[in-house]
């Protein structure tokens, strides 16, 4: 929310070392001031002239890639550490299909978080490819590498994805990145019903065995990791996401802030949480939607474009036009529904959700279904939508 009122309310500068395109990291310039005002879904850039101030003493800054398999929490985690839902989050496996970039700073740290999506061992079209480069040029870029998984996650699979991180130098060395493992979920293994047997179920505990053989598996798969840290994302700091928070702190440089605090800022807070325009926002909202509404091949098989972004029309009131794009005609009849009925419930979730987000009183959404063949598969379309340059 506070990320959404500082878009919304504000014109501010932000120094940008990196910025996000279509899920590519894209270094501007080493410690390059650049101007950046964000309002809502607009936004403008000038040079500003200079360079940063040396570090400040005992200050730490940098830049987190936070990879892993898909569906292991990465996104629930990055909203955890930044303390506002930023990234969308499902129980669907590859919700994320951007890098989000999101700033977690406390006193004396600025940490840059960069969330992936999953790694896919063998990508089947182009758009899962694009997923997987966005993933590796998050971890050429980082000063972290923040590797996650979960108790389920079968150790050979870990190591996969693990050799994965290490061919991109993330070993963890004198002149490699320094890697944390983060095995999420472990609340399911903890928490009992009132007889004091675990919630997870009798089946699903004799996959996982128990937290410490979740850990040793981790550990197996990434024996050169600086730490294996157990961590529920969904329950936060009581999850120990304020301690892993602590451990990567550590791990950065000592560097200036990466985005320059606004003096003239009265609210309290370090300057922006994300460097994504509103439009980015909506449109991952509304997907959200989907991805809640409908199953099978259906939520992979679509992309949310927003046609039009109005404000200020009235008080408190927002105006949004999207278009749901599809593979395929005989998907555009599913999420269509009877009478139109599946539409009308994937926006009534979403407008709940885009109010909630933007803090107005009251958002107009307008959804429409469109068909663009094959558009998974279609540089074209992919570059359109902003996964390619």
């Amino acid at each position: 929310r506070k990320a959404a009122m500082m878009m919304m309310s504000k014109r501010r500068p932000w120094v940008l070392l990196l910025f996000l395109v279509g899920g590519r990291c894209l270094v501007v310039a080493p410690r390059l001031a650049v101007r950046r005002t964000v309002r809502r879904g607009t936004e403008s850039s000038a040079e500003a002239e200079g360079e940063n101030p040396a570090p400040e003493e005992n200050f730490r800054s940098g830049f987190v890639a936070v990879v892993g398999s898909p569906n292991v929490g990465k996104s629930t985690l990055v909203n955890a550490f930044v303390g506002q839902k930023l990234c969308i989050a499902t129980s669907k496996a590859q919700t994320t299909r951007h890098s989000i970039l999101a700033l977690a700073a406390g006193d004396g740290y600025q940490m840059a978080l960069t969330d992936t999506p999953g790694v896919l061992s063998d990508p089947a079209y182009p758009l899962q490819k694009q997923m997987v480069v966005a993933a590796r040029r998050a971890c050429r870029d980082a000063e972290v590498v923040l590797f996650v998984t979960d108790i389920f996650e079968a150790e050979d699979a870990a190591a996969n994805i693990r050799r994965w991180v290490g061919d991109l130098g993330g070993e963890d060395d004198e002149d490699g990145v320094p890697l944390v493992v983060a095995v999420n979920k472990v609340d399911l293994i903890r928490d009992t019903d009132d007889d004091g047997a675990p919630l997870l179920g009798e089946a699903a505990m004799a996959l996982v065995g128990s937290e410490e053989l979740a850990l040793q598996r981790a550990r197996e798969a990434a024996p050169d990791a600086r730490a294996v840290v157990p961590v529920s994302a969904l329950r936060g700091n009581d999850g120990g996401v304020e301690s892993l928070k602590k451990l990567l702190v550590s791990l950065l440089p000592a560097s200036p802030p990466v985005y320059p605090p606004d003096e003239n800022d009265d609210d309290g807070d370090d300057g922006p949480l994300t460097n994504r325009p509103a439009r980015f926002f909506a449109a991952e909202i509304v997907r959200e939607a989907i991805l809640t509404h409908y199953s099978k091949e259906i939520p992979y098989s679509c992309e949310v474009r927003i046609d039009r972004f109005r404000e200020n029309l009235l008080p408190d009131i927002l105006e949004i036009h999207a278009t749901i794009l599809v593979a395929r005609d005989s998907q555009k009849a599913i999420v269509i529904g009877a009478k139109g009925n599946a539409i009308k419930d994937t926006g009534i979730a979403a407008r709940e959700a885009l109010e909630d987000f933007f803090q107005v009183n009251k958002v107009r959404l307008y959804l429409r279904c469109k068909v663009r063949k094959n558009w998974r598969s279609d540089e074209s379309a992919l570059r359109q939508f902003g996964y390619i340059d």
